[in-house]
Parts: structure tokens; C-alpha cells; sequence
């Protein structure tokens, strides 16, 4: 009986927890969006917390690179009963993805390589990759690639690289390689990639999987430098992103919010620090993960896509050219292939270079425009970039897995706002 109670009284707290984090001076108001529309976000993030689906959640709307909303709701770390904060930070994992993106295309633009060159131009071990034609009980079918893998391949997850294997045999292989061990080097993680046979014909289906990572790997052949440092001194340090990295320093781990996972009979459970914090301590982790191992906060991150949404610059500082960032954000799958979340491109979604972008509004979940585009995390992080509206969702929080109940929701409260150019 008092656990139930304690539980009644907490759940009552939340959304007035989330009522009293509402900033005193709000965001000026900026054109084209309405505040009280805006207004509607809060109570539907406090139900999401109150229903005990979220710990805490973030939400910020940007319009013409002017904040015009952004607040913070409900706990950084429920059990510790610590509110979370507009400098907490996250796990932002597959949301790394497209930071490896902007980093490989500020090689391209540089003439190193080009998105159609093979990767076993600058990774070897590809040149000897074979494609599971089939999966018997006699074993692995299998047959040389029709053509090699190229990087075009790995930014648009057309490799034949899954995360887990397609087939019953190549999820054991998948396992058995542990390629996401925290004691293997990135160029460790590779070498066991490449020991594993492709899901498919290159080019032939799309399979979200380790491509990004290898990724990671390619900027660090072609540019000498560990994917960390040339983040650091290419992305995150002229972008002053000053929070983002793979690692939390010890006096910042006071702000990296919990972790949880949810079900939807036991509710919300915390991640043990052993598995969701001691892998973000300098020297605990090797893996520089590209695909998903990057950790922000909410006014990095802004900086990030405000920067693609200005078409590659951000406060005088131009990272990538526009037409690069048009690139990236435009569908790159050939006919016949689509993505499989969310019914591919019947769903209205493609996908670009380490994106995906919106192809068909009326076919999606939603709402959006045409050319739209952004990427989530496995803790349910997500940002979205929509040129024609010159607007920037971002939405971060921690919870596993991914929840799409609140892009949908979140993006239909934003998007409802919008008044006038």
C-alpha cells in the first residue's frame, strides 16, 4: 500500500515538476509560428511522463534559426529524483550517424574520394567480402559480389551490412563476431565486419547495420587522424559544440541523464551505470562507434542541424557547401529499393546520405514536407530538418527503444503551429 501510494504521489509531481521548469522569460516570438499553438506541446509531454512512458523529455523548435521553443520536462535521473535540465546530457547513438556523414562529405568536397569508389580502395579487407546467396541447413550458400561495395553503399545502407544478419546463420556469425566490443579498435570492428558475409547483393536492398561504422573507419584511413580527433577539430570544435564527443569527462558526469528501457507491463526500468555510463568514461571504450557512439546536449546538437539547415555554415563557419548539404538530404535508393521502417517509400520515406528524407507527405505517418529530413536514437532522440518551412525539431530524452508514438505526436504539435511564412 505504500509503495502505491509513493507511486500516486510521484506520478502527481511530474507534470508539475514540468510546469514549474517552464522558463520565465520565454523565446520572442518569432514569425510564422504561433506561441499559444506551441503552448499545446507541454501537456502532451507531461501525459507522456505521467503515464510513465518517458523519464524525461526535451523538446526545442527553431524557426529561421531563431529559438521559438524549447523546454525541458520531467527527470534527468528518476530514481535520484534529479529534473532534468537544459545542459543534461544524452545518449544520442544513431543521431552519430549523420555527424559521420557531414565528416566523410567534408572529405568528398575535398577530392579525396569519390561516392562511388569501392571501399576496398581504402579498406582491404572488402576486397575479399562474399554475399550469403542463401542459408540452408547444409550451411551458408556463398557467392562472390556481382560489384564491390562502394561508399555510396554504406551511406545509404545498401552494403548487404546488417546489425544482426538476415538469416538464422549470419545472426550466430553477427554474434559470434562481437563487433561492438568495447576492448576492439574501430580498425579491429572492420576487419571483423569483413569476415562476415553480406546479407545481399550490394545495392540490390536496403539493411540498417554497422555501414556507418565503417564509415567512421574510412575517415580515419583517408585522413590520418583517429575519428575523434578529426571530429573534434573538424566538426565539433569550429561548430563549438562543446559537450558532444565519445566520452564524458569525469567532472561532466554529473549531467549525463539515466538511461532506461520500457515495457509496457513494467513500465520504465533503469539501465545499470555498469552498461550506461562506465562505456562513456575516457579509456573504459576503444570503439569509436560512428554509427551510434556519440554523446550531446540539446544546444550542441541545435548547432549541428542549424548548421545543415543553413546549408553547411553556422556563425561564419562553413563546415560543408550547400549544395553538399543538398546532396546528403536528397534520396539516394535506386527504383526498387526502400527503406523497411515505416513501409519504405510507400510510407512516403527515403533515404540519403546517412538520412532520411521525406519523398511523399500524404503517404507518411504525418506531417512534414517534401525534402524533409533527420535522423533518431535508439534512447528515442530524434531531430528533423525541414528546408521549405525553415524549421528544426529536435527532441531528446532516454528511453529505449525507440519510440515512434512521440515523433509523430511531437512533429503534429509543431507543425500545427505554423501560421504564416
Amino acid at each position: 500500500m505504500k509503495r502505491a501510494l509513493a507511486l500516486c504521489a510521484f506520478l502527481v509531481v511530474l507534470p508539475v515538476l514540468a510546469q514549474e521548469q517552464r522558463p520565465k522569460t520565454p523565446p520572442a516570438p518569432v514569425a510564422g509560428l504561433s506561441a499559444e499553438r506551441l503552448a499545446r506541446i507541454a501537456p502532451v509531454m507531461s501525459r507522456f511522463i505521467a503515464d510513465g512512458k518517458f523519464p524525461g523529455i526535451s523538446v526545442t523548435v527553431a524557426r529561421n534559426g531563431r529559438i521559438a521553443y524549447q523546454q525541458e520536462f520531467g527527470f534527468a535521473d528518476l530514481e535520484a529524483k534529479r529534473p532534468l535540465k537544459n545542459d543534461a546530457i544524452y545518449r544520442v547513438y544513431s543521431m552519430t550517424k549523420p555527424v559521420t556523414g557531414v565528416a566523410v562529405m567534408m572529405l568528398l568536397e575535398e577530392g579525396r574520394f569519390t561516392l562511388d569508389d569501392p571501399v576496398s580502395k581504402f579498406i582491404p579487407c572488402f576486397k575479399d567480402v562474399q554475399v550469403a546467396d542463401s542459408d540452408t541447413p547444409a550451411g551458408l550458400k556463398l557467392v562472390k559480389p556481382d560489384r564491390p561495395v562502394t561508399i555510396r553503399d554504406l551511406m545509404r545502407h545498401t552494403s548487404g551490412l546488417s546489425y544482426a544478419g538476415t538469416t538464422p546463420a549470419l545472426n550466430k556469425l553477427y554474434q559470434a563476431r562481437n563487433l561492438f566490443d568495447p576492448d576492439t579498435t574501430l580498425e579491429q570492428m572492420v576487419e571483423k565486419t569483413c569476415s562476415i558475409p553480406l546479407c545481399f547483393q550490394p545495392g540490390t536492398k536496403w539493411e540498417y547495420g554497422v555501414s556507418i561504422d565503417i564509415l567512421g573507419r574510412l575517415v580515419e584511413v583517408v585522413s590520418g587522424e583517429p575519428l575523434d580527433q578529426f571530429m573534434q577539430k573538424r566538426i565539433f570544435g569550429p561548430l563549438k559544440m562543446v559537450d558532444t564527443g565519445f566520452f564524458v569527462p569525469d567532472e561532466k558526469l554529473g549531467r549525463l541523464a539515466a538511461n532506461y528501457t520500457y515495457d509496457v507491463q513494467k513500465g520504465l526500468t533503469a539501465i545499470p551505470p555498469e552498461r550506461s555510463v562506465e562505456r562513456y568514461r575516457q579509456g573504459r571504450n576503444k570503439l569509436l562507434s560512428g554509427g551510434g557512439g556519440l554523446v550531446s546536449t540539446v544546444s550542441d546538437y541545435l548547432r549541428f542541424a542549424t548548421m545543415l539547415a543553413r546549408g553547411g555554415e553556422l556563425d561564419g563557419v562553413r563546415l560543408l557547401g550547400p549544395r553538399t548539404v543538398a546532396l546528403m538530404s536528397t534520396d539516394h535508393l535506386p527504383d526498387g529499393v526502400a527503406p523497411s521502417w515505416w513501409g519504405g517509400k510507400n510510407g512516403g520515406n527515403g533515404y540519403g546520405l546517412t538520412m532520411s528524407v521525406t519523398t511523399d507527405v500524404a503517404r507518411t505517418t504525418g506531417y512534414g514536407s517534401v525534402g524533409d529530413y533527420g535522423w533518431d536514437g535508439a534512447a528515442s532522440t530524434f531531430f528533423r530538418v525541414d528546408p521549405k518551412e525553415r524549421l528544426i525539431v529536435l527532441v531528446m530524452t532516454q528511453r529505449m527503444p525507440t519510440d515512434l508514438e512521440i515523433q509523430v505526436k511531437t512533429k503534429a504539435l509543431v507543425y500545427q503551429a505554423l501560421i504564416g511564412e
